[in-house]
């Protein structure tokens, strides 16, 4: 089976794709280890024809340059709540099924067709969750791609419904979580050399129905920006750093802020630097945000900064991690300027699928632990001191959603965020979970009148 991962400088995967920008950093969103992507339109099968080992419906040929690959995926997750959103005695469990089908129809090697199906199911509870945990089955992906070669520079084009998770994952990322992945209708364009890439995008949300293919383009929702890389340090052992900058312009007509919900637009100016550095892996972003939001101005910043450190390549390979996150808040009650972050449509696993925080109003210092038993498994542990940054704003959960009352009372301690996650590579195919988050109420939260809570969950995901 190919491998994607800690692609050097320049190199190109043993898949066949001719981008000459290394794949972990050319904007095609996370990889999912042994060769497969989150964002299945990412994999490229053609060029493993010749070394025989194409794997079963992948690459297969139509005749002339044309070729076809299948893909799927399913995965099935059992979650178990106690005082759900910090709501004492919202205590339930459920079970969640995701199935996705894709078909990749290369014509050539300048224009392929991609189009992906998915549904999702829920058991209990099921009549009152959102449709991108329930939907019966919906059109996911169909873009066309359109590339080129000038000279060594790959340039191309990306039009239609699409996923798009190109830049760091506190802010843009396909919601993974769910059981169905946010996805977006326009053009994406990218340039992509040795040493630099450059990307522009124009697109607009879909709104999920519960029904069968009953999604709508949403127009008023727009996801719009530049972005770029550059590669700024090689070294040996696969030691590349680079540098992202980007500007991301977002209008959400449906926002939510200290009861109110009007019109968001938001211009989000940022740079991000990371790679790895020996046993050294860092992924630090700055950002500021500008716009309008309610009617009253916008003035927000966030540091996202993520960093692990191996302690030894031999045994179960320890790693020390820590990320430290701090976001603007205050003035959602105010006259002056809205200083409270958005964070846009952030990974919902960066902060845990329990959705305790959200980065708004936020100092997080987390530390933590990471070992790989066998070289199949992982186990990592974190704890999180989570504070408030302004006492006259509230503490937000996932989604931005304030927790009640928190906004008048005093202090600043939020509480602390236990996690806890493992997995289990059973084949190149089928990987076992496992997840745990507690959050532990603190001052803010207290004087709130809310209590703890804690989320788990367990399941198993089978990707070909």
């Amino acid at each position: 089976m190919l491998t994607l991962t800690n692609l050097a400088h320049g190199q190109a995967s043993t898949s066949g794709n001719a981008d000459p920008y290394p794949l972990s950093a050319a904007g095609w969103g996370p990889e999912a280890g042994n060769g497969l992507f989150f964002s299945r339109w990412a994999e490229d099968w053609t060029g493993q024809r010749a070394s025989g080992k194409l794997p079963m419906l992948k690459a297969m040929p139509l005749g002339g340059d044309a070729s076809l690959t299948l893909s799927a995926e399913g995965r099935l997750r059992y979650d178990s709540y106690q005082n759900a959103q910090l709501m004492r005695g919202e205590d339930y469990q459920q079970a969640l099924f995701r199935g996705i089908w894709g078909a990749d129809l290369r014509l050539n090697s300048h224009l392929r067709v991609y189009g992906e199906i998915g549904t999702g199911q829920v058991e209990s509870r099921g009549s009152i969750v959102t449709a991108n945990f329930k939907n019966d089955a919906s059109l996911q992906q169909l873009f066309v791609d359109v590339r080129g070669h000038i000279d060594s520079i790959l340039i191309g084009a990306m039009i239609g419904r699409q996923e798009f998770a190109d830049g760091p994952r506190q802010l843009v990322s396909l919601s993974d979580g769910p059981n169905i992945h946010r996805t977006w209708n326009g053009v994406r364009l990218y340039a992509h050399g040795e040493r630099w890439r450059l990307g522009a995008f124009d697109l607009r949300a879909t709104r999920l129905e519960r029904g069968s293919f009953d999604e709508e383009i949403d127009d008023a929702e727009r996801l719009q920006g530049l972005n770029a890389s550059l590669i700024i340090l090689t070294g040996s052992k696969e030691s590349n750093i680079y540098l992202d900058p980007f500007w991301i312009h977002n209008e959400n007509p449906a926002f939510r802020s200290a009861g109110r919900i009007g019109r968001d637009e938001r211009d989000t100016f940022g740079m991000r630097l990371w790679g790895r550095l020996g046993g050294l892996r860092f992924d630090w972003t700055l950002a500021h945000q500008t716009g309008e939001s309610l009617g009253r101005d916008v003035d927000a910043w966030a540091l996202f900064a993520v960093q692990s450190l191996s302690l030894s390549d031999a045994g179960w390979k320890p790693r020390l991690t820590a990320h430290f996150d701090i976001a603007s808040g205050g003035g959602a009650n105010g006259s002056g300027p809205m200083k409270g972050f958005n964070q846009l449509y952030a990974s919902s696993n960066y902060l845990g699928e329990g959705r305790f925080l959200s980065t708004s109003n936020l100092l997080l210092i987390a530390p933590g632990i990471a070992v790989s038993p066998t070289q199949t498994t992982n186990l990592s542990i974190e704890y999180g001191f989570a504070r408030r940054l302004a006492e006259d704003d509230a503490a937000y959960a996932g989604g931005m959603r304030p927790y009640p009352g928190t906004q008048k009372v005093s202090g600043h301690e939020i509480g602390g965020l236990f996690r806890a996650s493992a997995s289990w590579s059973v084949t190149k195919h089928l990987t076992l979970f496992f997840n745990y988050e507690n959050l532990a109420a603190w001052n803010v939260l207290q004087r709130a009148g809310l209590p703890s809570g804690s989320y788990g969950y367990l399941g198993a995901t089978f990707r070909f």
